[in-house]
């Protein structure tokens, strides 16, 4: 009798076991092969209350952290540019990271037809990620350029719709580069609504006491890899506090995009790569 106790109790172990096996199994096969391609198309509504007439309802489509190279490639940014024709954008925003790594630039140049084909009446505009320095940094921003965005460093400029305008400014990055906020909004009147592009979120702790209405930022991925309830098992430097969405702080917004591609690890696990559709109002 106590013989075949251990027996049935050796064969529920063995399929527990093998249960968990299995449920392992898939989900490192959908972490790698399926989620990381599975692209969210996010829709987004932010009320700002500095924002001019002529602007309202303006539709901004923000891509970032393609991490060109490493298990995001030429087919991938296709498939991207296809879905954001589609949404039919007045603006197009890039918040930085381009390239993986000193091994990206082939994968780069191929993607430049992909990139230069998404068309907005209101300009594409990018700044630079902390990966982008792992490259030649005056290469990628030459490839930004010809994919037919306006690479913003350290800068601004002034968008006309009929009567009225907005500026959008560009931060180099913040861990790699020479992030200058002041040098960023310089000439931009203070009453003047500003949309802030900068690469890391948790810059936010510093640009939400200057006069800008709106920053959009990448580089966090969402923590890549999220679980239920608990949200990211790791995040990355300057993208801890502010890693996915969006967040308000005395009626100054920030926009957390979970970007497109992947690094150091090819997974992504309830946190798939992100085509965020902005409506301001």
């Amino acid at each position: 009798m106590e013989e075949e106790k251990v027996k049935k109790s050796l064969i529920a172990g063995s399929v527990g076991l093998g249960t968990i096996a299995a449920v392992a199994g898939t989900a490192a096969i959908y972490s790698s092969f399926i989620e990381p391609y599975w692209f969210d198309i996010k829709k987004v509504t932010i009320k700002l209350p500095r924002l001019p007439e002529a602007f309202k309802g303006v539709h901004i489509v923000q891509i970032s952290d393609f991490h060109l190279g490493f298990h995001f490639r030429t087919r991938h940014i296709n498939k991207m540019a296809e879905k954001i024709q589609e949404l039919q954008p007045d603006l197009v925003i890039f918040t930085g990271d381009l390239v993986n790594s000193k091994r990206s630039r082939r994968s780069a140049v191929k993607s430049i037809p992909g990139l230069k084909s998404i068309e907005a009446p209101l300009g594409k505009f990018a700044v630079l990620g902390n990966h982008d320095y792992l490259e030649d940094i005056d290469t990628i921003s030459e490839l930004l350029r010809k994919s037919g965005f306006e690479l913003l460093v350290n800068e601004n400029r002034k968008l006309k719709k009929g009567n009225d305008s907005f500026y959008i400014a560009g931060l180099d990055d913040y861990l790699q580069g020479e992030a200058d906020i002041e040098k960023s909004l310089e000439g931009i009147p203070e009453d003047q609504f500003t949309l802030l592009l900068a690469h890391e979120p948790d810059y936010f702790k510093v640009s939400s006491k200057f006069p800008i209405d709106l920053q959009l930022s990448g580089h966090s991925h969402g923590g890549q890899v999220r679980m239920p309830l608990y949200g990211p098992i790791i995040t990355s430097r300057m993208g801890r506090k502010y890693h996915t969405g969006h967040y308000e702080s005395e009626e100054k917004h920030l926009y957390t995009n979970r970007g497109m591609g992947t690094t150091h690890l090819p997974f992504r696990f309830f946190c798939r790569p992100e085509i965020t559709s902005i409506v301001l109002e």
